[in-house]
């Protein structure tokens, strides 16, 4: 047992050196308390680690996603700059029907028109940038114009009616992406709580993870971070190089803390080629 008998510095690496202890007392016929203390906690941190990889996993999707969603955006933008230009060119096609009877007159006289070409105007100088509210302008348009007084304005807005369908894919890929990224959220908080268990919490504490195993102290943001206090110890330099401070409190880091009774910072020892804390006792 004692080539067992050294302090991991990442939870992934406990899990390892856990399965080492379990088989080698399995092999013995061990069946003391230990063994059951042993295999209980491999399967909390086995439970944590496979919540962990689906909530990388998670994560990972909604970058994804957040990406793609940024770069239809930027189209989504860019279709309503198209679209301005869409109804300046609708109005001007209007003005050629009239003579230009109307180009010079201000929105306000428009009440003073007749009733059917008030409305026709109305709708020609309320100029849409946004998909949905165009389509919506463009059909009252069609069913109030003659194409035969309107020949250009009316087969503008067939000719145009090409062009403007064309970005509802690009809004039909908006509102599935974000409503995959609002289910995938979603998910983050029950993998949270599927590990707010004391024992869990416990080890993530000793892993310095968290700063509490108190289910209603804990900082949920946190438990899925990798511990780098302790990794660090691993980047310990022959020439003896200080390790940096951390803390929980920004303070000094105190091994005793990490509930490790018998912990000498001097003395490493090397397993599979990785340097690990010795535990002062076994070396007695």
């Amino acid at each position: 047992m004692d080539k067992y008998d050294y302090i991991t510095a990442t939870i992934p690496e406990e899990k390892e050196r856990l399965a080492k202890i379990i088989a080698y007392l399995e092999s013995t016929n061990n069946s003391s308390d230990n063994l059951l203390d042993y295999k209980k906690r491999y399967a909390n941190i086995d439970k944590y680690l496979n919540a962990k990889n689906r909530y990388l996993a998670v994560l990972s999707s909604i970058k994804k996603d957040k990406e793609k969603l940024e770069k239809l955006m930027v189209t989504k933008e860019e279709y309503a700059v198209d679209n301005i230009l869409l109804e300046d060119t609708l109005l001007s096609k209007f003005h050629e029907d009239t003579s230009n009877k109307y180009k010079d007159l201000l929105y306000e006289d428009i009440k003073y028109q007749s009733e059917d070409i008030s409305t026709i105007l109305y709708l020609l100088f309320e100029k849409e940038t946004d998909y949905s509210q165009l389509v919506i302008k463009r059909n009252r348009l069609k069913e109030r114009l003659n194409k035969n007084i309107f020949p250009n304005t009316y087969n503008t807005i067939i000719s145009q009616s090409i062009l403007i369908e064309k970005q509802s894919s690009i809004l039909d890929e908006i509102f599935i992406l974000e409503n995959n990224i609002k289910i995938e959220e979603s998910k983050i908080e029950a993998i949270y709580d599927s590990v707010m268990t004391e024992d869990i919490l416990k080890i993530l504490y000793e892993f310095w993870i968290v700063d509490s195993y108190d289910v209603n102290k804990v900082d949920k943001s946190k438990i899925f971070q990798d511990n780098k206090s302790l990794i660090s110890i691993k980047n310990y330099t022959e020439d003896n190089q200080p390790i940096a401070n951390t803390s929980r409190e920004e303070k000094n880091i105190s091994f005793p803390d990490l509930n490790l009774p018998g912990v000498n910072e001097s003395i490493f020892v090397n397993i599979d080629g990785k340097n690990y804390i010795k535990d002062e006792d076994s070396m007695s």
